[in-house]
């Protein structure tokens, strides 16, 4: 793979995690905590399935949920198919944060990046997408 390709990947995804704790501290929360929130937009993991999606254990997944069912963010739903299984939803709270976090997003991202061409940006969505 070409070296400066693996620089940029690995500058790009610090440049990321810089803005995901610009607003993280903007809504009082930890980069973690937003992107278990965003993540649960469209679906409701349980404990396990969302500690895959975010790579890490699912002790550190208990206690980010635990804080965000405390703040109103987001609650347990126990599966319809198997009761000992918990799923997470997002609360009408957590529902409007969610939509908050994605729009400053948008809004540092577009100021970031409005520079990057249509054509550039249409190839960087195919390449995340494969």
């Amino acid at each position: 793979m070409d070296p400066d390709f693996l620089r940029a990947l690995m500058a790009l995804h610090r440049e990321l995690r810089g803005l995901y704790a610009a607003i993280a501290r903007r809504f009082g929360l930890t980069p973690q905590q937003i992107e278990l929130l965003c993540l649960l937009k469209d679906r409701s993991p349980s404990l396990g399935e969302l500690a895959t999606l975010l790579g890490c254990d699912k002790t550190n997944i208990t206690g980010m949920v635990d804080r965000l069912e405390r703040r109103s963010f987001l609650t347990r739903v126990t599966d319809r198919s198997d009761r000992r299984i918990s799923r997470l939803a997002l609360t009408e709270e957590g529902e409007a944060l969610g939509a908050e976090v994605r729009e400053a997003f948008a809004e540092v991202a577009a100021d970031r990046w409005a520079a990057v061409s249509p054509e550039d940006c249409a190839a960087l969505t195919r390449l995340a997408r494969s």
